[in-house]
This record gives structure tokens, sequence and C-alpha cells, in this order.
């Protein structure tokens, strides 16, 4: 029955990429479909498989191909399901926003995937990734490397293209088990490295992390429907944070502090 369900789901797609792709991103940006994916993103993963071995890494890298002809000079936001969760077309209307998020990326798919993002020659990129390394036991300096190749290439490759690197956000460990190595605590050094890493690139690192965050650190319950994923409310919030970036408004490079919410 499962595998049924993904059947359909794959013919759904394809069927609705070729007419429709404002549809098609509201149909995967739905939570429960994001949980669908979530369970196919399990079938027959193991802890030490790349990321691009599973079957919703693949659906997701298809409907891109069907989509990509429509999709130069955009504006990026690259991700694992934080950015996919969230419909940039409704939050940023009449700007060319894409959302190559896939639910259970890591830095290695993204490795993997970085051709197509490259391929677009996009305005800018938005780029949040390293949670799911964490939960699949990733050594932070192994997830650091992995980081710092995925900048080095878009230095070269699209020199003149901003990059907004955007904190890792925490999870809620009393809403959603802690996993592998993934704690608040090893997410905040993440964070410490990637932003070392965006100076040393030359990109402007976001730090999005204070009005998602309670006085412990965790990622506040009204902005989260399962301790780790965002709600509406929450990409609400996001949308405020990037505002100006994402119209071009601020272009000069430098550490932006997200601002505490009190939504």
């Amino acid at each position: 029955m499962r595998k049924a369900i993904v059947i359909i789901l794959l013919v759904a797609m394809v069927g609705l990429a070729e007419t429709q792709d404002g549809l098609i991103e509201s149909v995967l940006a739905n939570q429960k479909v994001a949980g669908a994916l979530s369970w196919v993103n399990t079938i027959g993963r193991k802890t030490d498989d790349p990321a691009y071995l599973n079957l919703n890494y693949r659906l997701r890298r298809f409907y891109f191909s069907l989509t990509a002809d429509g999709s130069h000079n955009p504006i990026v936001f690259f991700g694992d399901s934080i950015t996919f969760g969230a419909n940039w077309q409704q939050l940023f209307p009449g700007y060319p926003v894409v959302n190559r998020g896939i639910s259970g990326d890591t830095t290695l798919g993204l490795l993997n995937r970085q051709d197509e993002i490259i391929a677009l020659h996009p305005q800018r990129i938005f780029l949040m990734i390293g949670t799911n390394d964490l939960c699949f036991g990733r050594p932070i300096d192994k997830l650091v490397e992995n980081y710092r190749h995925i900048l080095a290439r878009f230095r070269t490759e699209l020199p003149n293209t901003p990059v907004y690197v955007q904190s890792v956000l925490p999870f809620n460990d009393q809403m959603f088990p802690a996993k592998g190595l993934r704690q608040n605590e090893n997410i905040r050094k993440i964070n410490v490295e990637i932003r070392k890493l965006a100076m040393e690139y030359n990109y402007t690192y976001l730090d999005l992390t204070a009005p998602y965050s309670d006085q412990d650190g965790r990622l506040l319950p009204q902005y989260t429907y399962d301790g780790l994923h965002l709600n509406q409310n929450a990409y609400q919030v996001w949308r405020t944070q990037i505002d100006s970036f994402v119209k071009g408004k601020v272009t000069t490079t430098l550490v932006q502090k997200g601002n505490r919410s009190d939504q």
C-alpha cells in the first residue's frame, strides 16, 4: 500500500510539473506531504548511506529537472526539509524564488547536486544545511569540511552571486527526540564554524536563531509542529528576517543577527 502511494505521488508530480509549477510547490510544502516524504526518506536508509541514495532525494531531483528550464537567474533556497517546508513563492510574491530543499538532505547531498544550482545562474542563494548531518552521526569536522567545499565551489564558479549562509536552527528535544549527534550544543558549535567560513569566503552570515529560541536554546513550541520542522508562523518570521536580502536591498558583506520575536 505504501509503495503504491509513493508511485502515485511520483506520477502526480510529473503531471503537475508539466502544467502547474506553483501548484506542485504548494502540494510539496503541505505538512502531511512532508511527513509522507520523510517516511519515504527512510526506506532502505543506513546511517552511512549518502543522502542522494534515498528515494525521496531522487524524486525531488527528478522534479527539479522537469522545471529547470523556467528557472533561469532565480533566487535559490538551497537546503533540507527546513527549506523544503516553505512556500517561498507565497512568502516572496513577485520575486523569482525557487525551492531547492530536499527532506533529509545533508552537506554531502548538497555537494552532489551543486551542479544543478550553478547551472541556474542564480541571482542570490540562501543556504541552510547541517541538522541531518548530525542526525546521521557525521562528525562536526567532516560536516564543516563539506560546507567549506560547498562555499569554495560557489565562490569559484559563481563569483558574482551573493550567498547567504544561514545558521542551522535549533530543535526542541522535549518534542523531537535527539538522534545521533543532533543536540543543540552541537548545532551551536556548527554555527560558530560556518560563520567563520562565511567570513572567509566573503559571504554574508545570517544568524536566524534568536527569534526561534527559548532561554535554554530550544526551538520555541509555537514555531514547530513536531519539535524540528517549522510551521507557517515560523516561516513568516524567517521571511521577516531575510526580506531585505531576498529583495536585494542589502548588498554588503556582514554578519546579520536575527531579532528576537515576541510572536
